[in-house]
């Protein structure tokens, strides 16, 4: 009996502790969950009042102009390959690509022997000719020579006077000069070759004078008059800009792209532009002055609606606008701000109209 009691006795106390663990634990698991929700309900809440980055800059004034862009190559004014007369093996070489040459200048010298020996030749006749014209001139005053025969040594005169041209003139030809001051470009022959009258011999270039040609479209012929200044430059990303003025255009219009070509003179003589470089003008169409402007990076499209928003306070409001004229990183704003609002140029694509900002960078 002692021993039932006294199991009795264990298994109630065994149960009553188990019994007061489980609750234990349950009361554990409870307070760890409210504590959980509390922290979550709390960060939802700091979330909601976290205050957006942004920046921002006031709405100024200033002009703004629609360009049309251009390709276009630099060309020099004047390029000419030249060529020999006649074949023949150079006997002299004077020049290097990238001399720079005077007018006439002589820049190469032919083996010449035969037109110097032919030139000698017609000249001694030309003489003896001359020399017979004069006895026959005194028998002739004298009626001592018929007229006919007179006229025939008259007329060996002038044929040897034609020979002695045309040996002079094929003596010249192998003596090449530059038709005009430039720089050799290209020199396609050594000293010692053998020539031939249909390849070049060297690559003349005047470059005292750099040009462009663009092709514009008929309906963009308004913006074109003669004197026109366009800049100019190497590429869309270049920060430097060359003056250029129109000096031509086309009469004709291409029937292909219904084009017409422009020319445009460099103002600006720069080491830093050659001759077949690729480069950019831009033409001015239209300029708007004294109007808002505003970056192209502050804009929010809403279903295809231009939107920006505006900080005032450290709260974005939303404005509906209308565009104007648009260039590069700027565009003209029509209505729906005002000068000095301050316009939230970064941070803005996820702003809800009224939210909380905090200006990372403001501009005034």
């Amino acid at each position: 009996m002692f021993t039932l009691f006294r199991k009795g006795r264990w298994v109630q106390s065994k149960t009553t502790l188990f019994v007061f663990v489980a609750l234990l634990l349950c009361g554990s698991i409870l307070s760890s969950c409210k504590v959980e929700m509390g922290g979550k309900r709390g960060k939802k809440d700091d979330k909601k009042d976290l205050a957006a980055p942004i920046t921002a800059e006031p709405i100024s004034r200033g002009d703004i102009s629609k360009y049309l862009r251009l390709n276009s190559v630099l060309k020099p004014i004047r390029e000419i390959n030249i060529f020999a007369q006649s074949a023949g093996t150079i006997l002299d070489l004077y020049v290097e690509e990238g001399d720079i040459v005077s007018k006439d200048k002589q820049l190469l010298t032919l083996e010449s022997s035969d037109q110097d020996l032919a030139a000698k030749r017609a000249l001694a006749r030309l003489e003896r000719e001359k020399n017979n014209l004069s006895r026959a001139q005194e028998l002739f005053n004298q009626n001592m020579l018929p007229e006919d025969e007179f006229q025939q040594i008259q007329l060996s005169v002038r044929d040897s006077e034609l020979q002695l041209e045309q040996a002079e003139l094929a003596l010249h030809r192998t003596r090449i000069t530059a038709p005009f001051k430039g720089f050799i470009s290209e020199r396609y022959v050594n000293s010692g070759s053998r020539i031939d009258p249909s390849r070049p011999l060297f690559k003349l270039v005047d470059d005292s004078e750099i040009q462009l040609e663009v092709w514009v479209n008929e309906a963009d012929l308004g913006a074109l008059q003669f004197g026109l200044i366009a800049d100019v430059k190497k590429s869309s990303n270049s920060k430097q800009s060359y003056k250029a003025k129109l000096i031509r255009i086309s009469p004709v219009v291409d029937p292909t792209f219904g084009k017409l070509k422009a020319t445009f003179k460099l103002l600006d003589i720069s080491s830093d532009l050659k001759p077949g470089q690729l480069v950019e003008l831009y033409l001015v169409l239209e300029t708007h002055s004294n109007v808002l402007i505003i970056p192209k990076r502050a804009l929010v499209y809403e279903s295809g609606i231009p939107t920006v928003y505006i900080n005032y306070d450290n709260l974005a409001f939303r404005r509906l606008i209308t565009l104007g004229l648009e260039t590069g990183e700027n565009v003209e704003v029509l209505g729906g701000i005002a000068e000095g609002e301050l316009i939230i140029v970064d941070g803005q694509s996820t702003l809800r109209d009224s939210s909380k900002v905090k200006p990372v960078i403001s501009i005034n």
